[in-house]
C-alpha cells in the first residue's frame, strides 16, 4: 500500500490533535502499520507527516504529488468549457476547509457580491465532509463545485485562490497563482480548534484578511508581486520537487522495489 496522503499540513494532524482520545490514537497507528510506503509532498511534509503517523520504521518517498502534475500542462481550457466559463472570464476558487464544529460549508463569503464586487466568476469548493444534498452555493457567475472530481483542474481553471487552511494552499503554489486567505476565525481555529504547525501570518504568501469586504479591496488594489520573496519561499520550503513528473519517479520506484511485476 502506497499512502499518497492527501496534502501537506498546516493543521495539527492525527497524534498531534489537541484532545486526541487513547481509542483514536490506537487507530491511528493501526492504520499507519498498514503502509507499506508513505508519500510525501516535500521534507517538511514527510517530518510531519512521520511523526504524526507513528510511522517511523518504513520508507518514506518525498516525490511531489503526482496528482499536480498535471498543473504543468493543464491550461484550464476544457475545464472552463465543461463549467460553461468564458475564456475571458476572471476565476477565483474560494475553497475552505471544514470545520469540527460544524457540517455545512463555511459562509464567510457570499459568492454573489464577490462576484460582483470582483467582476469574476467565483467557483465555491466546499470541503469533501461537507458536501450535502441542497446545500449548493448560488447566484449570478457562482459556480458551486464541490462535487467536481479532480480539484487539480479546478486549480488550473483559477486565475487566483481563496482559502483559508486548506492544504490546497499547497498546491496551487505550484503554480505562481495569486493566493488569498480569509480568516475570521483564525485565533479560535489555531488556538481552540486544530493547532497550526507554522505561524500562517508570518509565512502566508498573499495578503490574510479578516472580512469580505478586506478579500474584494486586496483582490482589486493588492500588487500580488509584493509577495514575490515570500512566494518563492513558500515554494523552496513546501513543493519543490512537484516539477510535473512526480507520478513517472513514483512509478519508477514501485518497480525497483519489486511491489509489481513489470
Amino acid at each position: 500500500m502506497l499512502q499518497t496522503w492527501h496534502g501537506t499540513p498546516l493543521k495539527r494532524l492525527a497524534l498531534h490533535r489537541p484532545g486526541f482520545d487513547a481509542r483514536r490514537a490506537v487507530a491511528v497507528v493501526r492504520e499507519a502499520r498498514r503502509w507499506d510506503v508513505l508519500l510525501a509532498q516535500g521534507p517538511y511534509a514527510a517530518r510531519v507527516l512521520t511523526k504524526a503517523y507513528a510511522f517511523l520504521r518504513r520508507p518514506v518517498w518525498i516525490e511531489g504529488y503526482p496528482r499536480n502534475d498535471v498543473l504543468h500542462t493543464d491550461d484550464g481550457a476544457r475545464t472552463r468549457r465543461a463549467l460553461g466559463i468564458g475564456a475571458e472570464e476572471r476565476v477565483l476558487l474560494y475553497a475552505p476547509t471544514w470545520r469540527d464544529d460544524r457540517e455545512a460549508i463555511v459562509d464567510f463569503v457570499d459568492p454573489t457580491t464577490l462576484a460582483r464586487e470582483t467582476d469574476s466568476v467565483v467557483l465555491v469548493r466546499g470541503h469533501s465532509r461537507t458536501l450535502l444534498p441542497g446545500e449548493d452555493a448560488r447566484g449570478p457567475r457562482v459556480i458551486d463545485v464541490t462535487g467536481y472530481p479532480d480539484t487539480a483542474r479546478l486549480l488550473a481553471v483559477a486565475d487566483a485562490l481563496i482559502t483559508d487552511y486548506s492544504s490546497v494552499m499547497f498546491d496551487v503554489s505550484i503554480t505562481g497563482k495569486p493566493m488569498y486567505f480569509l480568516v475570521p476565525d483564525l485565533e479560535h481555529y489555531r488556538g481552540a480548534m486544530r493547532g497550526f504547525y507554522f505561524d500562517l501570518l508570518d509565512a502566508a504568501p498573499g495578503p490574510v484578511v479578516r472580512t469580505q469586504a478586506e478579500l474584494s479591496r486586496a483582490i482589486e488594489e493588492v500588487d500580488p508581486s509584493i509577495f514575490r520573496e515570500r512566494y518563492e519561499r513558500w515554494q523552496r520550503i513546501f513543493n519543490a520537487r512537484d516539477d510535473g513528473r512526480a507520478a513517472e519517479r513514483v512509478v519508477a520506484r514501485i518497480l525497483d522495489r519489486g511491489f509489481v511485476d513489470r
